[in-house]
């Protein structure tokens, strides 16, 4: 058998076999270990594999996603989400749609402190969910924005599926986090602003609640400054030159753990689940990532990879077909794939092939990170939606996708915002990394 035809029969084998249930983590590596026995002889694909495993789990860039992970999990053990909601809600919750508002923005400053689109889905479908319940809210609209939402982890620094593509592609991740704080300031007030004028246009969606007073607002303020400082922590000494993104994390932990201990919570019997719940969700990322790189390895030895560089680059079309087609492969894989799936599947052949275009490589992460978001909610496999089932049981999931159908259209606007200018990603790298691309 023809070498490259066999790299396209193991990519759709992997693709059957995850549809069928499989996890994509098993699958991958069940195919290129497979692949490679046959090209490159057992011994050598054994130690293929070995090499590989051993490789990525000591990968230092690496080592900032369980950290990252379990600063948001000890963000979340301790009360410091459920605060934050409540300061949001004093301030806006009289608007109507106010506390899915208040909801979405809190979702978004807990993505400063952890990198996890799921974890966040689910602290705020905990958090947020049963009070848009006893204010009458939509059930539709309030799974909706909180599912939605739960992909911002992605887009406010610092996140997960950056530290992947920076791994994946050589990229610094310090400049990747410079770049998407502007798509994501941009997506959670175009969120918030949806559900306001959603609920202006429609009150029984989300009714006007009581005011606060302006005591009561002040008196909140407080519950801001813990994840103000993690982000000052971990951001700051990233765009100050001090620390590596994985550093960084390390100080962002030790930040959490001490400001916890200062406001009399951090207590034993909240540290050890936020441990587990770590190690959990990094030990299924990491198995993911050595699979991803196994495939990566079976489609170079096969020339599948060159041969999809050379077909694309034969194609010559222009950057805003590509950048069409590659929407649409997105569109397309979020319907049957998890988002990290799809970013540590796609990058070995997609990246190449987008530097023969000239793309650049920090914009191009941007535009993938938005991309996996929209598959975070996208049917019938929208990770985050499920996530949001699993935590509210009693909300049917097709009220789920119905209410976060709105935000989908809003990440298309995105998308297609950073693409019609650029500026919004690349203007932050330029001024405050003093970079010249």
């Amino acid at each position: 058998m023809d070498m490259v035809l066999l790299g396209y029969a193991g990519i759709a084998i992997m693709l059957a076999l995850s549809v069928a249930g499989m996890p994509m983590a098993y699958a991958m590596c069940i195919v290129a270990s497979a692949g490679m026995c046959f090209t490159l002889g057992p011994i050598n694909a054994a130690t293929q594999t070995m090499f590989v495993a051993w490789e990525q789990a000591s990968n230092f860039s690496l080592m900032s996603i369980p950290l990252f992970i379990f600063m948001g999990s000890i963000a979340y053990h301790t009360g410091i989400v459920s605060d934050l909601f409540v300061a949001f809600r004093r301030w806006i919750g009289f608007l109507p749609g106010g506390l899915a508002a208040a909801g979405i923005m809190a979702a978004a400053s807990f993505g400063a402190v952890t990198g996890s689109t799921a974890a966040a889905a689910a602290t705020m479908a905990s958090t947020v969910i049963p009070e848009l319940e006893k204010a009458s809210y939509s059930q539709s609209l309030a799974s909706g924005a909180i599912a939605a939402s739960g992909g911002l982890a992605a887009i406010i620094p610092p996140s997960v599926f950056v530290i992947i593509y920076a791994a994946l592609t050589d990229q610094s991740a310090g400049e990747m986090f410079i770049a998407i704080l502007g798509p994501g300031m941009l997506t959670t007030v175009l969120f918030s602003l949806y559900c306001i004028i959603r609920c202006c246009v429609t009150p029984s969606l989300g009714p006007k609640q009581p005011s606060a007073s302006w005591k009561e607002r002040i008196q909140c303020l407080p519950a801001a400054i813990p994840v103000m400082v993690t982000f000052a922590i971990v951001i700051g000494s990233i765009y100050g030159g001090l620390a590596t993104p994985t550093e960084a994390a390390a100080f962002g932990c030790i930040g959490v753990m001490l400001i916890a201990f200062c406001m009399g919570r951090l207590k034993k019997d909240l540290v050890i689940p936020a441990f587990k719940e770590g190690a959990k969700m990094s030990a299924a990322i990491f198995f993911l990532f050595i699979g991803g790189w196994l495939m990566a390895r079976f489609m170079v030895t096969t020339g599948t990879t060159r041969h999809m560089v050379q077909m694309f680059v034969g194609f010559e079309m222009s950057h805003t077909t590509l950048l069409v087609c590659m929407f649409v492969l997105f569109l397309i894989l979020g319907c049957i794939l998890e988002s990290t799936s799809i970013l540590v599947l796609t990058m070995p052949f997609m990246f190449p092939i987008t530097q023969q275009y000239g793309l650049d490589p920090v914009w191009f992460g941007v535009f993938v990170t938005v991309m996996l978001v929209l598959a975070g909610i996208s049917p019938p496999v929208g990770l985050n939606v499920f996530v949001v089932r699993s935590v509210c049981p009693h909300i049917p999931i097709v009220s789920i996708y119905k209410g976060a159908a709105p935000f989908i259209l809003i990440l298309i606007i995105t998308v297609v915002a950073i693409c019609v200018w650029p500026e919004i990603v690349m203007a932050p790298v330029h001024s405050m990394m003093g970079s010249i691309r």
